[in-house]
Order: structure tokens, then C-alpha cells, then sequence
């Protein structure tokens, strides 16, 4: 089986002659979970260049030194948190107001993220858990970013600089290294070039986020938005996308967008992309930004990220859009499927099942010259297919996606189809005020259990043990909400499973004759 990283080997011509595809896409969207580790460029601000340079400087950086300036406050603020204690509440209230305060020391940053409690960790027990790695490393990479360089970067000057073990880490380090080599190697990929790398953590907000441009001089920029990665912060905030939007990565994604669309180094045309949560950041960014950051956009690709809650966007909201968007979902998805989006959607074979398949590593590529001559008629970018919560059971009739190279099935398979249906109607059956309240009584389980980082909850398969130790161990008002959710999400799975089954006997059901 054809896999990107297969593609990244044969697929060698320029994007001047083969487009820029979906799996070009996945692939960059799969870097952005790459750290920066003080060697991916930074958003360039006032000073940056020297007195020289900076009387050069062209006045739409005034949107990016704003962006920067923000991420400053908040890594600054993350660093003021572990030495005074400040509560999540305070700090909201503060965030909301605008208040801003003086900036804490470097050293004090650097303390912080090297494993100073934050505040809100030790609110139950007086004592707070010891950081995971995930978490030291994303501290690490806020406060590495005011040493980072302000000049473009390609992706042989950061296999050079040999800091892959930091760099890349998590549940798929092995591919993500492997993947830097091909890149810097590929005549396709070894002359982008890697701009303004952005990283924002804090564990009082529930934010995780990362971005990066990739450039293609003359051509293209592609604006990347990570996905999740270990770190209970960021599995909250996907949660917190249940009951709440914008969630703190939403408003900066589309700041973000908005930052590099005014960067005059960049050429015109914009592509969007993101895997996971970054698909989802990169959908509400593209939905959100000016009318003339839209009108630059050649296409935005959510590859498996979940969608908003119910009434968040509406038609009118995705039409100036129209065309240039496609969403990419694994056969057997769990993620993608989650939420509403009125993206067109496409069903890509994948190997492996369940939350395997979110993984892009995952997913099949057609041959690279099939993919090559295809890619070519149709001119690089998916026009997007019908949607994926209805229609029949996928087939084994796979076919080579013409736009994109990924080898698609026409529909979801019906335990898919099932799945999303009853994760709508549980999700539905609850207020917001319920949703909170259900997300606040499982991360309170997952803390009782003593989980301190995501990738717990998929070695050896003892989630479901993990999960029930915790609620066993949560307060009684958490054991309550766990339980409710437990029963409403089984009934749910219930109604749709008796609904579907009746479906399918009135549509084999003889008529009777007279």
C-alpha cells in the first residue's frame, strides 16, 4: 500500500508542474506538530532587523508584531502564574478585562517551563503533579521562541540543527523524523520555506496551538495549524469545542491567518491546512477571515478535525468559500465526524481501525503517477463530494481521488455512519451548561486516575480501566455527571441502532398484493 510517505519518495516533480494537492496538505499539516526548539523563524517584529533594515520594513508588519506582541504577554503571563499562584477564575477575568501587566524575567519563563507548578494544579490536593514530558516541551517552546530567527528557514537547515528528539516526539516521532529527511531531500519540498513558526500553551486558558507558514517562493503559502498533541491541555480544549467557540486556539488561528495574509514576503495565493484540531482551526479561520484574505484563498483543507457546535456558521458563511474547500475523513473516523461543518467531504481508504486511522500515516495514497496525470487535468485543487453522514455503505469499489491522490470510498461505512449519528444526538440531548459539566467531571476523572499526559490512555488498551479507576476515585457530583453522560450516550447509540434497523426492514418489506 501506497502511504505519504511513499508519496513524499515518488513524487518528486515541482508544484510548478504538479499542483499542490491534499496530500501535500496532510503532509505539512503532519509537520506542524513538529516543535520549534529556537530554530523555526519566528513572527518578526520591530527591532528584529537592526536600525538598517528596519527603516525597510513595509508597514503591514504591524499585524504580525501585534500577534507577536500577544504571545508575549501570554508567555509572560504563564511565567508570572507559577510564581504567584494566580486561580483560573482570576485569570479568565483578567484575560476577558485586557488586563495587561508588566512582562516577567526570561529566567522566570524558563523556571516555569522547565516544571513550576501553573496555577489550578494543586487545587484539589495542595500539591501540584509533576509536568509531563509533552507539557515541559511545549513551555520549553514559548520561551525558546524569543531566541528563534526572524529569516526563512528550509527544512535542511532544521535536519542540520540534530534536535530530533525534542523536536519530535509523541506517537508518531519515528514517522515525523523520517519525514524531515524525505522533505529536505525531495526536489517537490527542499525549497519551501518554513516563516513565522508560532506557539502558545497555558494551562489556566486551555489553549495548546502551534502554526507555520510554508512558503513556495512565488507561488503559494501555506498556512499550517497544528493538532493535538499529549498533553491533558490540549485534549481539554478539544472538549471545551463542545460547549464553547471560539476556544482561545480558534481566535488565535484566525489572528494568525490574518498576520501572515498581511505579510508582504509572502505571495499571493493562500492555502489552509490542518490535521486534527489544526483542521478544525484552519476551517474557523478561513471562515472568519476579511473578505480580501478569502479572496486570496485557493483551497482549505480540514484533514479529519472536528466540526463547531450546532448554528456556529451557517451557509451564507461557507459560500464565498464555495469549491475551495474539502474535508478528509477516514473510513472508520472518530474525530471528523464529530460536530457540524458544511464542508464538502471526502471518505479516504485507511489502514488499521477505530483511532488508528486518524492518523495521515494512515492513509492510502494512489500510485504517484496516477495521482500525477490526474492531478494534472484537473488543475491540483479538490472540488470537494457529497457529504458523508448519509448515503450507503462504503464499498470496496475504492477509486484514486482524482484532486487530491488519496484512494477514497464513495460514502462512510454504516458503523461509521451510525456512530456520528448518535454522537450528534447525544451531543444534542445536552445543554451547554451539561456539556461543561460532563467534560469538567471526565477530566476530573482522568486526573483521579493519576493520567498526567494522553498518551497514557492508549498504551495497552486499558483506557476503559484507566477511565473507570478515575471515576471511582472523582467526587461524587463528577461520578454522578460520568455516569448521566455514560447513559445518555448509550442511549443514544440505542435509539439510532432501533431507528436505522426499522429503516432497513420498511425498505425490504414486500407490499402486500391484493
Amino acid at each position: 500500500m501506497n502511504d505519504v510517505l511513499t508519496y513524499l519518495e515518488e513524487q518528486l516533480a515541482p508544484f510548478s508542474e504538479v499542483p499542490f494537492n491534499a496530500v501535500d496538505s496532510a503532509l505539512l499539516a503532519q509537520f506542524c506538530m513538529a516543535r520549534g526548539e529556537g530554530v523555526m523563524p519566528r513572527v518578526s517584529q520591530a527591532g528584529d532587523a537592526g536600525p538598517q533594515r528596519e527603516a525597510m520594513r513595509p508597514a503591514s508588519d504591524g499585524k504580525l508584531a501585534a500577534l507577536r506582541l500577544r504571545l508575549t504577554r501570554w508567555r509572560d503571563r504563564g511565567a508570572r502564574r507559577g510564581r504567584s499562584g494566580h486561580g483560573r477564575e482570576e485569570h479568565r477575568a483578567a484575560v476577558t478585562a485586557g488586563r495587561d501587566d508588566a512582562a516577567a524575567s526570561r529566567a522566570g519563563a524558563l523556571k516555569s517551563a522547565a516544571g513550576a507548578p501553573m496555577a489550578g494544579d494543586s487545587a484539589a490536593s495542595g500539591t501540584a503533579p509533576a509536568a509531563s514530558d509533552a507539557v515541559v516541551r511545549d513551555r520549553l517552546e514559548m520561551a525558546q521562541d524569543a531566541q528563534a530567527p526572524t529569516e526563512p528557514v528550509r527544512f535542511a537547515d532544521l535536519m542540520r540543527a540534530e534536535l530530533f528528539s525534542t523536536m519530535f516526539s509523541g506517537m508518531h516521532a519515528a514517522q515525523m523524523r523520517q519525514q524531515l529527511f524525505l522533505m529536505a531531500a525531495s526536489p517537490r519540498y527542499r525549497d519551501l520555506l518554513v516563516y513565522d513558526h508560532v506557539a502558545a500553551f497555558d494551562e489556566v486558558l486551555d489553549m495548546q496551538f502551534a502554526a507555520t507558514a510554508f512558503v513556495c517562493p512565488g507561488q503559494f503559502v501555506y498556512v499550517g495549524f497544528r493538532g493535538t498533541d499529549t498533553t491533558l491541555t490540549g485534549w481539554r480544549e478539544d472538549f471545551n469545542m463542545a460547549y464553547m467557540v471560539p476556544v482561545p486556539g480558534q481566535d488565535l488561528a484566525a489572528r494568525y491567518l490574518a498576520a501572515v495574509a498581511a505579510d508582504e514576503r509572502v505571495p499571493g495565493p493562500i492555502i489552509v491546512g490542518g490535521h486534527s484540531k489544526g483542521g478544525n482551526l484552519a476551517e474557523y479561520a478561513a471562515l472568519t477571515a476579511a473578505p480580501a484574505v478569502q479572496d486570496r484563498i485557493a483551497h482549505v483543507y480540514n484533514h479529519d478535525g472536528p466540526g463547531f457546535m450546532p448554528g456556529t456558521f451557517s451557509a451564507a458563511d461557507y459560500a464565498p468559500l464555495a469549491g475551495r474547500m474539502t474535508k478528509q475523513v477516514p473510513e472508520d473516523s472518530m474525530v471528523g465526524i464529530l460536530m457540524a461543518s458544511q464542508m464538502p467531504v471526502q471518505v479516504v481508504h485507511a489502514t488499521g481501525r477505530g483511532f488508528e486511522q486518524h492518523s495521515v500515516y494512515r492513509w492510502e495514497v494512489a500510485d504517484a503517477a496516477e495521482g500525477r496525470e490526474k492531478s494534472a487535468k484537473n488543475g491540483g485543487h479538490a472540488k470537494g463530494s457529497a457529504g458523508t453522514k448519509g448515503g450507503e455503505a462504503a464499498t470496496a469499489d475504492k477509486r484514486a481521488d482524482a484532486e487530491g491522490a488519496f484512494v477514497t470510498v464513495p460514502a462512510l461505512p454504516e458503523r461509521t455512519q451510525r456512530r456520528a449519528q448518535a454522537l450528534d444526538q447525544w451531543l444534542a440531548s445536552m445543554d451547554g451548561e451539561g456539556r461543561k459539566r460532563m467534560v469538567d467531571a471526565l477530566f476530573n476523572a482522568v486526573k483521579a486516575a493519576g493520567v498526567t499526559d494522553a498518551a497514557q490512555l492508549f498504551e495497552g488498551g486499558h483506557e476503559w480501566a484507566i477511565l473507570r479507576d478515575g471515576v471511582m476515585r472523582a467526587p461524587m457530583q463528577d461520578r454522578t455527571a460520568m455516569l448521566e453522560a455514560l447513559r445518555g450516550i448509550t442511549r443514544a447509540f440505542s435509539d439510532v441502532t432501533a431507528e436505522r434497523n426499522n429503516a432497513r426492514r420498511d425498505a425490504h418489506r414486500k407490499p402486500k398484493t391484493t
